[in-house]
């Protein structure tokens, strides 16, 4: 789990109760490497009083900016935060991102906590846009052929084409860095070098979806009918990832360094407060 330090003011004149500003071991700010909505546990690291104590606990968070560095808030406090005599302070402190998955769809749920959970399908849409890679095209739809399932496959009435794809690096580590998950995807007679050719691919976009194999469209099954096919049904919310560099492109395969949107190279977010839209699968 990630753990970094920062500085939290708390003051009732902020239209956020609490604005944390995170600092590396020198005391520098630098950009939150966290994303919105993110599971987090803050501490105050240099204080007993309880004052600020009341403050400590589990939290969603918010991102935003201020003077182009990009901070980070808590949606939430506890009743305790309604006393004045509570604000108007500043602490440094320590949050720590907690492996806390929470299913998107309730439907997923029963799957997670089953002894014997439907086969776990991982599918891929590479995006790009014009404003973004130069022009707009068709995504691409890819699944890696997990649970030996080498056909194509419908979800949401979209076909994810078989095609070998090896993906690392997803899961977050205790470095106080965002994971740079590497994409590699097989370059069968050379198209996916053809398209770099015709196309930027850095900052493309790419949505990660993972849902169950009780989930997908009717279309899959040999009876024609899947009473239980649900497009909402899927692990994570927004699991969107963006080309950063091209890390290696030969004749067998093209690797892709992917990172999260607050830490994309020469990225500069507007001075408001960022939220992610609902995902369109």
């Amino acid at each position: 789990m990630i753990e970094v330090l920062g500085r939290a003011t708390i003051d009732t004149g902020e239209s956020n109760v609490c604005q944390i500003e995170i600092r590396d071991k020198d005391g520098n700010a630098y950009d939150a490497p966290f994303q919105e909505d993110d599971f987090v546990k803050l501490e105050f690291t240099n204080t007993t009083d309880n004052k600020k104590l009341a403050f400590e606990g589990n939290y969603f968070l918010t991102i935003f900016t201020e003077n182009s560095v990009i901070k980070v808030a808590p949606k939430t406090f506890p009743s305790e935060a309604d006393a004045s005599d509570l604000f108007n302070f500043s602490a440094d402190c320590k949050l720590t991102l907690l492996q806390l998955k929470i299913p998107a769809s309730i439907a997923v749920s029963p799957e997670l906590q089953s002894l014997e959970p439907s086969a776990e399908i991982e599918l891929f849409k590479l995006t790009f846009d014009e404003n973004v890679n130069g022009q707009t095209i068709t995504p691409y739809y890819y699944h890696a052929g997990t649970n030996e399932i080498k056909t194509s496959i419908v979800f949401n009435k979209n076909t994810y084409v078989a095609l070998p794809v090896k993906i690392t690096g997803f899961n977050k580590t205790t470095r106080g860095t965002l994971p740079r998950p590497k994409f590699e995807i097989a370059n069968t007679n050379s198209a996916i070098s053809a398209l770099l050719t015709l196309y930027n691919p850095i900052h493309a976009e790419l949505l990660r979806i993972k849902t169950c194999k009780k989930f997908l469209d009717a279309v899959n099954f040999t009876s024609g009918t899947n009473t239980n096919a649900d497009p909402t049904a899927i692990f994570e919310a927004d699991d969107i990832w963006y080309v950063d560099r091209v890390v290696n492109e030969d004749p067998s395969s093209v690797v892709f360094e992917l990172t999260g949107k607050i830490t994309m190279t020469n990225l500069r977010l507007p001075k408001r407060k960022y939220r992610e839209s609902k995902i369109k699968v």
